[in-house]
């Protein structure tokens, strides 16, 4: 009998160590697995016969993303909801703008939330309802509502309650909720945020076998999605260097969670050695501009150390008051010079916020760096 009982006790121990092959936290774990392994295959794909760097910041991106869906997928919750800071000098995708201040919360589009805040220094604050690929609703500063200290509450539910000033509608097939936050200087002072239910419910407890499978599930689709949707974006960009390839007037970029408020134009460069990109134009009368780089992982480029970005504040203007901007792997001793780390090839792209009137057209041509009379027209912006 003692014998039958300690084998029962280490079969049992034995199952615990060894779950069924239909335990639903194993296959959620074995597929995520296996979408990591899928994504770096299709790295090495996607950077054959492009050189090492490419690929080993293609492999930097994907732990970057896996550790914000491990953030978005796995930790974040509707039922609980909170915001959470995007990007960051070491997390980016989709072109993140140096300028900006990224928050997140997760939705549910049967319950309601309720945000509280303080308006901070930012030039610009709006908050944007995601669903699957799709803009769902979207609100910034100049229809709101703030005291005289800058607070601010906003509703988000699928029916405005009575007495709310500040609502943003909930739709049907909401997920994600994206603040936004515009500044022209880091020494800036940014919002306060704060989220919480209409209908606040107990804290949750820890999660569950099956609730852990379901988020485990998320975070995988979701290092595979953006790597999918930065792939088709990049590709179409790398098909036509040195041409305008987005435009957002054009192009439905809902994918790579752009805002309405903004008109994106951007393309590939590709550069010999001793030439550099030249953008010449005028900038429309907005609310804000600027103009970056990014990597074939649609990534930002080191904002830390190099001069990546310029927003309307540092770009010097002729007298009469157009633009000369150029893109060039050292420094060509202009005023308003974008560095490409020594790099010949890479994304640029310019953001437009609340354009008002026509938008002039920018003209992009390539220079000789040692001689610039010579020039070959690239492309022309906005019609």
């Amino acid at each position: 009998m003692l014998c039958l009982l300690f084998a029962d006790s280490r079969a049992t121990r034995q199952n615990k160590r060894n779950p069924p092959m239909n335990d639903p936290l194993q296959k959620a774990w074995t597929r995520v697995t296996r979408q990591l392994a899928d994504a770096g295959r299709r790295i090495d794909r996607l950077t054959e016969g492009r050189g090492p760097q490419e690929r080993a910041e293609g492999y930097r991106f994907l732990t970057r993303v896996l550790s914000a869906m491990a953030t978005f997928q796995v930790e974040q919750s509707p039922e609980l909801p909170g915001f959470e800071q995007v990007m960051s000098p070491t997390r980016k995708f989709y072109v993140d703008n140096p300028d900006t201040l990224y928050h997140r919360a997760s939705l549910n589009p049967r319950l309601g939330y309720r945000v509280r805040g303080r308006r901070g220094d930012a030039l610009y604050l709006a908050f944007c309802v995601y669903g699957a690929n799709r803009i769902l609703a979207n609100l910034h500063d100049e229809d709101m509502v703030f005291d005289a200290d800058g607070r601010f509450e906003l509703i988000l539910s699928p029916a405005r309650p009575a007495g709310a000033v500040n609502w943003l509608l909930l739709p049907i097939g909401a997920r994600t909720l994206i603040t936004r936050q515009y500044f022209t200087r880091r020494d800036r002072l940014p919002a306060e945020l704060e989220i919480e239910l209409l209908d606040p419910r107990a804290p949750s407890t820890a999660p569950t076998e099956p609730a852990m499978a379901a988020r485990l599930i998320g975070l995988g689709e979701g290092v595979a999605r953006t790597l999918q949707v930065t792939e088709r974006a990049s590709t179409a960009w790398l098909e036509r260097p040195n041409e305008i390839t987005i435009d957002s007037a054009d192009d439905d970029l809902a994918a790579l969670f752009a805002t309405p408020d903004n008109h994106y134009l951007g393309g590939w460069y590709r550069l010999a050695e001793d030439e550099m990109l030249v953008m010449e134009g005028r900038a429309p009368a907005c609310r804000y501009w600027s103009v970056q780089l990014c990597s074939r992982w649609l990534e930002s480029h080191d904002y830390r150390n190099r001069q990546v970005i310029l927003n309307h504040e540092q770009v010097e203007l002729t007298p009469d008051g157009t633009f000369r901007i150029v893109v060039a792997g050292r420094d060509p001793g202009v005023p308003s010079w974008l560095d490409t780390g020594g790099g010949r090839e890479g994304g640029v792209i310019f953001r437009w916020l609340l354009p008002r009137g026509k938008i002039p057209r920018p003209a992009f041509y390539v220079e000789k760096s040692e001689n610039e009379t010579e020039k070959r027209t690239i492309d022309t912006l906005y019609g």
